[in-house]
Parts: C-alpha cells; structure tokens; sequence
C-alpha cells in the first residue's frame, strides 16, 4: 500500500490511498463511466491547487475529521507539499495508478496551456487586471 506522512501547521497526517478514500470521491463498485469522472475531478483539484479538493483528501486520506483538515489547510505557510503528496499518492497507489496514469497528463497539459494563454493575454494587453476588477 502506498502511504506517507507530512506535516501541516506541527499536526501529522499519515496519508494512503485507501477503499475508504475511494468512496469518500463517490467511486464506488461497478460504477466505471461515474468512477472515471469522479478520478478526473479529484485530480484535477489536486492539480489545480483546489484546496477543497485538498482538504476533503487529506481528510479522507488520513482519517482525520474534514473541520480539523480545513483548519489547518487555512491556516498552513505552505501547502505546496501537501498538494504533491496528495499528487503522489494517487499516481503510485495500487488502487488509484493504472486509472490516474491515463488522465493526469491531459489535466496537465490544460492546465498549462490556460497559463500560457493567460500569461500571453497579459501581455498583448488584451487582459489586464483593471479588465477583471467589478465596476
């Protein structure tokens, strides 16, 4: 079984990929097309840098109660290393491997392709910050 231990605001979270965790995301048995999707959206948080994505699993990974989980995400320096063990659990996972090696380099590539996009809007001008602030 694939596990590891980090540290969040001096509070250890012993992580794995377990049949629990699974079920916490909605995956669940004989359910593939729903499995997949509910796979993509982990992943894609994870990926993205939700921190609801994050905190519900670190929650679910550890075992530890989803208020305890929120307060010390909120209240974490960096959450950078959580982001990539989290990350890292679901690529190396028995459990979580064969169908997180399929998606998670299409998320990537999204996701970095927005940033590029992004970063060329801002500089031809076409999005400034003024541009995203309400009237």
């Amino acid at each position: 079984m694939a596990q590891t231990t980090i540290t969040i605001n001096g509070n250890q979270y012993d992580l794995k990929v377990t049949f629990k965790f699974l079920s916490a995301f909605g995956i669940v048995k004989n359910d593939f097309e729903n499995n997949i999707e509910a796979m993509g959206n982990i992943v894609m948080g994870i990926v993205g840098g939700d921190v609801f994505a994050l905190t519900k699993a670190l929650s679910a990974m550890s075992g530890k109660d989803e208020a305890d989980v929120q307060a010390d995400v909120e209240n974490a320096e960096d959450l950078e290393p959580a982001f990539s063990a989290v990350e890292n659990l679901l690529v190396e996972s028995p459990l979580t491997k064969k169908t997180v090696s399929k998606i998670i380099n299409p998320i990537k590539d999204t996701f970095d392709n927005m940033d590029k996009k992004m970063e060329e809007a801002m500089k031809d001008g076409s999005l400034t910050a003024k541009s995203n602030t309400p009237a």
